[in-house]
């Protein structure tokens, strides 16, 4: 789209919002500070109470418009949209932020009050019982106190390499000398890549044994852990690195929290005073959650220009993460897995213009069920695991009501997905059918960009008719390996991978040994159209595999067209006009 055509798009954006906003006929106003029980301009109400103001409406609505003045609303609990805040009487309910200043829905908190400590530390004391494993400093996020220290924005290097792994002590052995004199500290976190996984434990003890410390993971970690005994997962060089410990705290940027003392450490940038800096730790795991039933699913919901951040999630604290692709832990069920923005049991669901920020797990999750929705126009960045997660239910065969079908994901952002969870995605989605995925830049990821499909043998499944095209991807796959731009799994008759462009990524030197690949058709891939895509400056990686392991098959996939450099392809992918909340310089 050329200059001139962007710039009406993003006006047309503008003026779409003013229009159906600011006159809209029936709306309520909220602000950071409201209290007003009228809801209106001149007296904004509270939005931890809008779910009452709205389960009393009792007239017919046909659009009823929340609008969300500007600023910070640090929430105590998560935004609820039930059949009880969207009643019968309201046709369709819009949640809607100014267009003047961002409208920013938090589920963190702002630190204040910093003391220096030493060698350029500095300490807050927090409220008691909190507790997070990110940290954001002016919307980045900061790095968890880990050793070695991280210098490579990329890959997360330097690492250490394990030196083996004992299945029947079930313990982890490393050099003392890779220790420089560190001292280990029961209760730290261990951090090991192998291949497509990212296993993640505290530790329960170690001890001194020859040339090596011998360390105990916890016992839930233990059990997962040593059951990945294929694909050389236990083999000895895995990089791993110690995270969470006061003494590993010696770096600009880096951070750690006592949860005993509630005392948070940060090292800022030595060219930034501590309170110039906007820090915030998350508090909640969910920040707005839109829930229908499978018996009655909510209806024409809309999110619009509104960013949205800071979420928590602290199941890896207690339990640890032995995390497959996408950061599907072993032991997980879907509904252990939270995003900023949660979706459930839905129909006609649009989330537009809207931005996502700082995510302790994923940005946003369409759990089960929903169908006949939209993530358009929309910015993920800074996201700990995946930017969007399309079902969670991950059965190949499940009901209707279950199934997400007809999902647009279109004209978005993703970037720096992947962030603390480095097997994270752009995009992961399992069992759908007739879901779209266009027009999107996917970017800055430590994996792949989009999966489509989970595993379920040579078998049928509810996947079909899925479309993924004019896609711009590339800087993924930066440090594991046995994925790609664009990765499958599953039979799905009709689905077709189309025009996208896939370009400047390749194999990281922490890498295991397996495909690196432009679009990896992985095991049981079938019935899957693979066209006109363009793959540019790939390093070290095949532009399309198919892939069978064990007694996997691919079958009657088709390849047309995938080795030309076409400038059209090119110029097409990715998003369209502005994406992320729009703000004006018109007055409301």
């Amino acid at each position: 789209m050329n200059t001139m055509n962007i710039k009406l798009f993003s006006l047309f954006c503008v003026m779409f919002l003013q229009t159906s906003i600011v006159y809209g006929r029936d709306t309520l106003f909220v602000s950071p500070s409201g209290n007003g029980d009228e809801y209106t301009r001149v007296s904004p109400g509270n939005i931890a109470k809008i779910g009452y103001r709205l389960a009393s409406i009792n007239k017919q609505c046909d659009h009823l418009v929340v609008y969300l003045l500007g600023g910070v609303y640090e929430l105590n609990e998560p935004l609820l949209i039930t059949s009880n805040e969207k009643n019968s009487h309201i046709d369709t309910l819009t949640f809607a932020g100014s267009s003047s200043e961002v409208a920013v829905l938090s589920g963190g908190k702002t630190v204040s009050q910093w003391k220096q400590v030493k060698n350029g530390v500095y300490k807050a004391a927090l409220p008691s019982g909190v507790n997070f494993r990110q940290l954001y400093v002016n919307d980045k996020m900061e790095i968890r106190a880990r050793f070695p220290n991280r210098t490579n924005e990329e890959d997360y290097s330097p690492y250490n390499r394990v030196v083996g792994f004992d299945e029947k002590e079930q313990t982890v052995s490393v050099l003392s000398s890779d220790m420089e004199n560190m001292a280990l500290t029961v209760g730290s976190e261990m951090v090991i890549n192998h291949h497509w996984y990212q296993s993640r434990f505290r530790i329960d003890s170690f001890f001194s044994n020859d040339h090596n410390f011998v360390i105990k993971p916890e016992k839930n970690a233990c059990k997962h852990l040593f059951e990945l005994t294929y694909a050389k997962m236990l083999a000895s060089g895995k990089p791993y690195y110690f995270e969470n410990a006061y003494n590993y705290l010696d770096q600009e940027r880096e951070w750690f929290f006592d949860s005993q003392s509630s005392m948070l450490y940060y090292y800022p940038p030595k060219n930034k005073k501590i309170d110039s800096l906007n820090v915030v730790y998350p508090v909640l795991d969910c920040v707005l959650r839109i829930m229908g039933t499978k018996e009655k699913p909510i209806e024409n919901i809309h999110i619009r220009n509104i960013k949205l951040g800071y979420s928590n999630w602290l199941l890896p604290s207690s339990i640890g993460i032995i995390g497959t692709q996408g950061v599907q832990g072993r032991g997980y069920t879907g509904e252990m897995e939270r995003g900023i923005l949660e979706v459930e049991f839905a129909n006609e669901i649009q989330i537009s213009h809207c931005q996502f920020v700082g995510a302790g797990d994923n940005g946003a999750v369409f759990v089960s069920g929903v169908k006949n929705s939209c993530v358009i126009h929309s910015h993920f960045d800074q996201i700990s695991a995946n930017g969007l997660v399309i079902d969670t239910y991950r059965k190949g065969l499940q009901p209707k009501s279950n199934v997400c079908e007809k999902i647009v994901i279109e004209d978005n952002l993703i970037e720096n997905v992947g962030m603390h969870y480095t097997n994270g995605m752009g995009i992961i989605v399992s069992y759908v059918a007739k879901t779209v995925i266009q027009y999107n830049e996917i970017c800055y990821g430590r994996y792949t960009g989009i999966q489509l499909g989970n595993h379920f043998g040579d078998n049928i499944s509810v996947m079909r008719d899925n479309i993924i095209r004019r896609n711009n991807i590339h800087h993924v796959m930066q440090l594991h390996d046995d994925g790609g731009a664009i990765y499958t799994l599953a039979l799905q008759p009709g689905t077709c991978i189309k025009e996208n462009w896939m370009h400047d990524f390749g194999r990281c030197e922490w890498a295991d040994n397996f495909p690196v690949n432009g679009v990896f058709l992985d095991n049981n891939s079938g019935y899957i159209r693979v066209q006109d895509n363009v793959f540019t400056d790939l390093d070290t990686v095949d532009r399309i595999k198919e892939q069978c392991a064990g007694n996997a098959t691919t079958r009657d996939n088709i390849l047309v067209n995938n080795n030309s450099q076409d400038s059209e392809v090119k110029e097409i992918a990715g998003f369209r006009g502005r994406v992320g909340v729009v703000i004006s310089n018109f007055m409301e």
